[in-house]
């Protein structure tokens, strides 16, 4: 009641009747499609792109042809004289992790080396890599590992921003949402770029492309 009697004053004051049903139907039809702001237009094949600003942003990457390769490549990550002690979101807990790892299917605990989380997206105009939380994909394992593996599937590569709220436009809005550009630097003293200031000392970007 509070808000209609706002815009009640707002059109009194500017000497207004009440919309028309033609006005109503038009200010509708704007909140369902919203429009669209100027997008940079991509200099490359979207993928292409991706990877170009990824590696830019200090990412490093590999691809893979089936995600049945993710154990393996995760492995090669690590020393080869050390038990696996890591963090995996339980939205990729399935994929055969090995029994005698020391794996933590839940929130970040603050001491293990890597973690292992699943990607929403990737923006192909910024080299960015779209994170949401969900009860499978805590977000205290995007920030407290000296390792933070992403994984992304190909087909989840799009090319701006606003093609991923979009996309949750259709969805169920995530807790949280992190937006993250390779690792954390800073210039705050003397103007000197230090990699990494806080968080993972690298991010590792592995890209399904099955």
């Amino acid at each position: 009641m509070g808000r209609d009697k706002i815009l009640q004053r707002i059109r009194s004051a500017l000497g207004e009747s009440h919309a028309s049903e033609h006005d109503r139907a038009l200010l509708d039809a704007r909140m369902d499609q919203r429009p669209s702001g100027p997008k940079v237009a991509l200099g490359a094949e979207r993928m292409s792109q991706f990877l170009t600003k990824v590696i830019a942003n200090n990412f490093t990457v590999e691809r893979l042809a089936s995600q049945q390769l993710l154990v393996s490549a995760v492995r090669a990550l690590m020393p080869d004289d050390e038990t696996p002690d890591i963090s995996v979101a339980k939205a990729i807990q399935s994929l055969g992790w090995p029994a005698d790892w020391k794996i933590n299917y839940g929130p970040g605990r603050h001491v293990e080396r890597l973690c292992v989380t699943q990607a929403l997206a990737g923006i192909a105009e910024t080299g960015s890599v779209v994170v949401a939380s969900a009860p499978d994909n805590p977000t205290t394992l995007n920030f407290l590992p000296d390792m933070h593996v992403i994984v992304l599937r190909a087909e989840d590569v799009v090319d701006h921003p606003e093609d991923v709220w979009a996309r949750m436009a259709l969805e169920n809005w995530p807790r949280a949402v992190n937006v993250i550009s390779g690792p954390s630097r800073t210039a705050d003293v003397g103007g000197i770029i230090v990699r990494p200031a806080h968080g993972p000392k690298r991010v590792h970007l592995i890209v399904i492309d099955a």
